[in-house]
């Protein structure tokens, strides 16, 4: 059966929370997500307003999704992809790429103009982001700081 492509509900995505789990064990990644983080995160996403959410189906199940949240800048309307994951039997399989495409047709129709998302800045990962035609920032780095 061909893989389907669509919006997914706010359920649907909690149900499978475990492609976070699975996506992210693996390289580049190496995290360790626990269930209860993965539906937190999952439920942040979907509780955005404006929340735009899509999902690979194989029959019925969800292999992978992707969330694309409002965000304004100077350019205008614009979408961050605020995460993208496909268990890992499906991946490399061009899943991802057809989900971030199907996330800036979505954006698209809703008057977004541009996209934008954060990710490592070498590698497989930026290899694959790159040939989805995402330019690398020069003048953009991600600073973070750990509360004690």
């Amino acid at each position: 059966m061909p893989i389907i492509y669509r919006r997914v509900t706010r359920d649907e995505a909690l149900l499978n929370a475990d492609i976070i789990v699975e996506a992210y064990a693996r390289p580049p990644w190496h995290e360790e997500w626990c269930l209860q983080n993965a539906v937190s995160r999952i439920d942040e996403l979907t509780t955005t307003p404006m929340c735009l959410a899509v999902a690979a189906f194989d029959a019925e199940r969800p292999v992978g999704f992707a969330f694309g949240l409002p965000h304004t800048s100077v350019m205008g309307r614009g979408i961050h992809v605020a995460e993208i994951a496909i268990r890992p039997r499906y991946q490399r399989a061009g899943i991802g790429s057809r989900l971030l495409h199907t996330l800036e047709e979505d954006a698209r129709a809703m008057g977004y103009v541009h996209v934008w998302l954060v990710s490592r800045s070498t590698g497989g990962v930026a290899e694959y982001y790159k040939s989805n035609d995402y330019e690398h920032s020069e003048k953009l780095c991600v600073y973070s700081k750990k509360l004690k």
